[in-house]
């Protein structure tokens, strides 16, 4: 005896509801496993001043400072792959030669 699976079809509009859902989560980085860039981390009067020096660049990604203890922390954007979070790099680099990559 074989059972073959069965499929039950999905309608036009929720699939595009589901991938306009997808890509709004996408945009507000819903999903943890992304890539961001690390350009700066200590205490928090230069690190305010580090995301300011960050932001008046205007450069697309979004810069965020968090509090990790014992220090705060600036990161730059959330990238769904390496290639993407490598090519924003090498922009961000030319004014902050120690930012790198990181998986959070």
């Amino acid at each position: 005896m074989t059972t073959a699976q069965t499929t039950d079809k999905v309608s036009e509009s929720t699939l595009e509801r589901l991938i306009t859902t997808k890509i709004s989560m996408d945009k507000e980085g819903a999903f943890n496993d992304r890539y961001t860039i690390h350009i700066f981390q200590g205490e928090n009067q230069p690190a305010n001043a580090a995301k300011s020096r960050y932001d008046a660049l205007d450069l697309v990604w979004k810069s965020e400072l968090r509090y990790e203890s014992p220090n705060h922390k600036v990161w730059v954007g959330k990238y769904s792959s390496r290639l993407e979070a490598d090519r924003a790099l090498l922009e961000i680099k030319k004014t902050f030669p120690n930012a790198k990559v990181l998986k959070p």
